[in-house]
C-alpha cells in the first residue's frame, strides 16, 4: 500500500508540477515538501503542522484532503511530544496507563473510609441535633373508626415514642403499631417521638369513634 507521501507525489507528477512550484502554490517550505513525499517525518515539525501540510498539498493537486489524512492516520500517529511516528511504535492506549495499581487501591480505600466516617458522623449529628422523623400511617385525619383502633407508623429506631402519653415499643426498623380503646365521640390522638438529645416531633390525629 502506498503511503500518503507517495500518493501526493504521484498526483504532483501527474500534473507536471515541480516541488518548487508546489511550494509557492501551497506556501509550504520546500524542504518540508520533500520530507513529506519521502516519508521523512523526523525532518518535519509536529503532527498538527504535518496534517495541515497534507491538507494543503492534497487540495493543490486535486485530491480529497480527508482521504489523504485518512491514509496518513492509517500509517502514522503522534507520540506524547506531538511528533509523528509510525503507528506500530505507539503503545496501545491500554498500555499507556495501568487500569488498577496499588496506589489506586490505597486511594480508593482511603476515600471509602472517609465516606463511611462522614456518613456515620452525619447520622449521629442528625440524631443529636434534630427532631426525629415521624410518620403516622393509621388512622388518617378525620377518620371514623370503631372503639378498638390501631395506630401505625414509623419513626427513628433510636427515638422514644409515646401515644397519648403512653410509651410504645419501636421496632428495629423504626416501625410501630399500638392498639387503643377510646370512648365514642370526637377524640384526639397525640403521637410524640423524642430523640436522645430531647428534640420532639409531634403529630396529632383527630378522629371520630363510632359504635
Amino acid at each position: 500500500m502506498k503511503t500518503v507521501g507517495e500518493i501526493l507525489k504521484s498526483a504532483r507528477l501527474k500534473q507536471g508540477l515541480k516541488r518548487i512550484e508546489l511550494a509557492k502554490k501551497t506556501r509550504i517550505n520546500l524542504k518540508y515538501l520533500q520530507a513529506l513525499e519521502n516519508n521523512e517525518y523526523d525532518n518535519l515539525p509536529e503532527a498538527a503542522f504535518v496534517k495541515g501540510f497534507i491538507r494543503n498539498y492534497a487540495n493543490a493537486v486535486g485530491l480529497d484532503p480527508n482521504q489523504a489524512l485518512a491514509v496518513f492516520r492509517r500509517d502514522y500517529d503522534q507520540n506524547i511530544k506531538g511528533q509523528v511516528v509510525p503507528r506500530e511504535l505507539v503503545p496501545p492506549s491500554t498500555e499507556k496507563r495501568a487500569i488498577w495499581t496499588p496506589k489506586t487501591t490505597t486511594i480508593v480505600g482511603i476515600l471509602s473510609l472517609a465516606i463511611l466516617l462522614a456518613t456515620y458522623f452525619f447520622y449521629q449529628y442528625k440524631l443529636l441535633a434534630g427532631a426525629p422523623e415521624l410518620e403516622v400511617i393509621k388512622p388518617e385525619e378525620q377518620a371514623r373508626v370503631s372503639a378498638d383502633i390501631t395506630v401505625e407508623g414509623k419513626t427513628d429506631p433510636q427515638a422514644t415514642l409515646t401515644i397519648n402519653n403512653q410509651e410504645v415499643l419501636v421496632n428495629p426498623d423504626g416501625s410501630f403499631s399500638q392498639s387503643l380503646i377510646l370512648p365514642q365521640g370526637t377524640r384526639t390522638i397525640t403521637i410524640k417521638a423524642t430523640s436522645r438529645s430531647g428534640k420532639v416531633r409531634t403529630i396529632q390525629r383527630t378522629i371520630t369513634v363510632v359504635p
